[in-house]
């Protein structure tokens, strides 16, 4: 009963209150003698020092203890205050000498405290014993304890199936961005594509080119007035195909253009005045000095037959051809006179000044002299030019009517627009020269005051204040009775 109450009272490890403290301890010699007395130990218990620090030793084989009941008396440890302890509780031990051990004490740790176990068996523990002593090897240690978070189990993802959702996802998102652009008009906003139709055109030589966008090709998608025509690589001037591009924005587009001559060649002849005899170039009946036509005459030999016949008015067929190869058939008037002329006397007016254009004007008529009625006797030949003769103070007034000729192959100044055209850049003049018909001559003047030589020289100086000039025709192989501009 002592025993029990004993236990009751007193916790292991801790010292009662309540003993008598042995006045003189003996050092126990042996605590296996078979008298069952104590001995001594050669050393007093040292009481335990805070916090000592360890020191080495030699390695000490722990002795183990013989599990005791919860109910038995605890055995009293070197280090503990020492009370008397009852002989009869004290574990045998082997008659092996145990060798002097100095106490070791472990540096206490930061603990939490664990819960006071009540009732073992309300708290999970089937078999009735307390966390930390399932063995007898646990007596006198401190359970493990762990300061990490509890963990929950992790759940495991199957790493297939989300790739395949993944990839359903994206199959799904491709499909719909594809079914948006080829099938809707939801991203470009109902904006029409441009679409270009352009027109192969044919135009006239020496045309100028249209400046009007329709007139090339049909747009769609935007306005047209919008877009651009590049016709550089086209000459009107020559015949043959040409490219012309036309953009609008990024798009363009390519046409064809064909320059064709389809113009009707107009040409306009001269009279031509020759005696009995003389030779005649088809070139003589040109109105005009443009290099780029030629004549011919389309029979010839009828030409030779007409000038070797009888004297009078002949007409001749005469071929004109340009640059380009287009030609055209003509009449021209071809008179044959009686008598050759030898000469031409020339009666010009004083200056006048145009109103219109910055030159002047001279007023000029050419009659042509013959020996009709004897030797010497210098007859109206029956031939008469009129010359109109502008002179120019601007320059370029001048070059402006020049640059106009050659594109149209006409002019008109003060009115007068027909006959033959001269253009002299140093003295920088045009002239125009007509044939006069003589019936209207002798109405303007009088028959008879242009009967001779004579006559029309006293008539025009002395009634009109002309000034009158002779020239003679020179004689050469080929005689053309042409007049000059002198």
């Amino acid at each position: 009963m002592n025993d029990n109450n004993n236990l009751n009272g007193t916790v292991l490890g801790s010292v009662d209150p309540n003993a008598t403290p042995i006045s003189n301890p003996q050092p126990i010699n042996n605590l296996n003698n078979p008298s069952g007395g104590m001995e001594t130990l050669n050393q007093p218990v040292a009481q335990p020092a805070p916090n000592p620090v360890p020191t080495p030793g030699p390695e000490v084989n722990p002795v183990p203890l013989n599990p005791e009941p919860l109910n038995s008396a605890p055995t009293p440890m070197p280090n503990d205050p020492v009370g008397v302890p009852n002989p009869t509780s004290v574990p045998p031990v082997a008659p092996e000498a145990v060798p002097p051990v100095t106490p070791v004490m472990p540096e206490p740790l930061p603990v939490t405290p664990e819960p006071a176990y009540t009732n073992p068996s309300s708290i999970g523990n089937p078999s009735g014993t307390m966390p930390g002593f399932e063995s007898s090897s646990n007596i006198g240690t401190t359970p493990p304890i762990s300061f990490e978070p509890e963990k929950k189990p992790e759940k495991k993802t199957n790493k297939l199936v989300f790739i395949i959702i993944i990839l359903v996802v994206l199959a799904g998102v491709g499909f719909g961005t594809f079914y948006v652009l080829k099938y809707t008009d939801l991203l470009n906003n109902k904006v029409a594509k441009i679409s270009i139709s352009p027109k192969n055109l044919e135009v006239n030589l020496g045309d100028e080119l249209s400046r009007n966008n329709n007139d090339y090709a049909v747009v769609t998608g935007t306005d047209i007035s919008s877009c651009g025509v590049d016709t550089s690589n086209v000459d009107t001037s020559k015949v043959g195909e040409y490219t012309y591009t036309i953009t609008c924005g990024e798009t363009h587009r390519q046409g064809t253009i064909t320059v064709v001559d389809n113009t009707v060649l107009e040409v306009a002849l001269k009279t031509v005045y020759k005696s009995l005899n003389e030779t005649l170039e088809a070139k003589e009946f040109a109105t005009s000095n443009d290099s780029s036509l030629t004549y011919e005459f389309v029979d010839g030999e009828a030409v030779k037959a007409l000038l070797s016949g009888e004297p009078g008015t002949q007409t001749v067929k005469i071929k004109v051809t340009n640059a380009n190869g287009k030609s055209t058939e003509v009449d021209g008037t071809l008179v044959i006179l009686e008598y050759a002329v030898k000469g031409f006397i020339t009666c010009s007016s004083k200056e006048q000044p145009l109103t219109d254009n910055k030159a002047t004007m001279v007023v000029s008529e050419r009659f042509g002299i013959a020996d009709i009625n004897g030797a010497n006797s210098n007859d109206f030949a029956n031939i008469i030019y009129e010359e109109h003769i502008f002179k120019f103070t601007d320059t370029e007034e001048y070059n402006k009517l020049l640059e106009e000729y050659q594109t149209n192959n006409t002019i008109t100044i003060n009115n007068i627009s027909s006959g033959d055209i001269k253009f002299d850049d140093s003295e920088h003049t045009i002239t125009f020269t007509t044939t006069k018909d003589n019936k209207a001559a002798e109405t303007e003047y009088g028959k008879e005051n242009i009967a001779k030589y004579s006559t029309i020289k006293s008539y025009f100086e002395t009634s009109l204040n002309y000034t009158c000039a002779y020239k003679k025709v020179e004689t050469t192989s080929t005689n053309t009775n042409t007049p000059s501009a002198n």
